[in-house]
């Protein structure tokens, strides 16, 4: 038998009746039939709620979708007369009367929902997070008022630089800064003027550090703010201490003992009888700590004068009776010390006995015939400013 084509098949009479497919009305869905349905629901929201949709104080999606629904069959007349007989709550008793708009300006200016959509409600504000906390303080460089005060630090902090009597260090150590030391930041020079609330927090030593910049500015940051500044810059510096030279070195030999450290210090004062001795008034300290620590409460101690110090001096000392020289060098220097009395913060009098006039000369070679044994030879004249031999016997 010949193989049948699928023209032979459809020739053939259909029996069965196979392809005599009637397209019921329930098979297609209408325009018309589409806004009965939108309309019907809006019914039901009505019936729900007792309100056109829109009418809320805060509609949902939703609810914003039926009532740009309703708009949009309210103003097409086509629709108009197959739902008036299911408009129950007279939605569509008015019949409006569009406008076409003729600008830009019409349209914007029109209180409709041309520009609307179910989205809009993505601009409310709600459910929103609080905002993150902030610091307490945030820190802002400003015009330093007292620059004048620092700049001569400066300028010699650059001079020593310059002659070598400092050296810059890569920062590496964020337990390096105190009060009184020079930073590199970004290519400008600062110093640590102050160092208030010291504190340890997360295991980590921090403080509020009063900064002064080289270009005249001034910040009050955090310790641990300023060390993230140094670590990020790759030129970020520490400026070192000014050493004494070979008569205290910082490499002891074998089975030497540190046992504390000889300061020198300026006094950054502004009472006009402090200010007007700066160069020739120094204060002579030891202590079995860092001149940091030491000094960066100088402000609030009536042995600092009640105000900052600039460290001009340290000397590291080895194999020496911390109490016994000091005995000796402010002995040395007694008819240099400054008679001064100080009030300190609940107004106590104080007379600080370790602020001498004379000049880092005279405490160099002081110190120097203190350690040679010579100093017995010699005595200071309060009334020159000079260091004079004895006279032999």
């Amino acid at each position: 038998m010949p193989k049948r084509s699928l023209d032979d098949i459809f020739e053939e009479d259909d029996e069965l009746g196979l392809l005599n497919v009637k397209l019921g009305s329930s098979n297609v869905t209408t325009d018309a039939d589409r806004v009965r349905a939108k309309f019907e629901e809006i019914n039901a929201f009505i019936d729900r709620y007792g309100r056109v949709p829109g009418e809320g104080e805060k509609p949902s999606v939703s609810e914003r979708s039926l009532q740009i629904s309703l708009n949009s069959i309210s103003s097409n007349s086509d629709y108009l007369a197959e739902l008036s007989l299911i408009d129950k709550h007279g939605l569509l008793s008015e019949s409006k009367v569009i406008e076409t708009p003729k600008s830009l300006d019409d349209i914007l200016a029109e209180d409709d929902d041309i520009l609307s959509t179910p989205s809009d409600v993505i601009f409310e504000y709600k459910h929103a997070q609080p905002p993150k906390a902030r610091p307490d303080r945030v820190s802002e460089r400003k015009q330093c008022e007292e620059f004048e005060q620092f700049k001569p630090l400066f300028d010699e902090c650059a001079a020593d630089i310059k002659s070598g009597r400092r050296k810059t260090r890569k920062f590496a150590n964020e337990q390096e800064i105190g009060a009184g030391q020079f930073f590199i930041l970004n290519g400008i020079m600062v110093y640590v003027a102050e160092v208030h609330d010291p504190h340890i927090r997360n295991g980590k030593r921090n403080a509020r550090l009063r900064l002064i910049f080289g270009n005249g500015t001034e910040g009050n940051n955090l310790l641990r703010s300023l060390a993230t500044e140094l670590y990020k810059d790759p030129h970020g510096r520490r400026v070192t201490e000014i050493e004494a030279g070979p008569l205290f070195s910082d490499k002891p030999e074998e089975g030497d003992t540190q046992t504390g450290i000889l300061y020198v210090v300026k006094s950054l004062s502004e009472d006009p009888q402090i200010k007007d001795l700066d160069g020739t008034l120094f204060k002579i300290g030891f202590t079995k700590s860092r001149i940091e620590t030491r000094i960066q409460n100088a402000k609030d101690d009536p042995t600092f004068l009640m105000a900052p110090v600039q460290p001009v001096k340290t000397y590291s000392l080895y194999n020496i009776d911390r109490v016994k020289l000091e005995n000796l060098i402010h002995k040395f220097f007694a008819s240099a010390c400054l008679d001064i009395e100080i009030k300190d913060r609940f107004g106590k009098s104080v007379r600080p006995r370790e602020w001498f006039l004379l000049t880092v000369e005279s405490i160099d070679e002081a110190v120097r015939r203190l350690i040679d044994g010579t100093i017995t030879n010699y005595r200071f004249n309060g009334d020159t400013g000079q260091i004079e031999r004895l006279p032999t016997l």
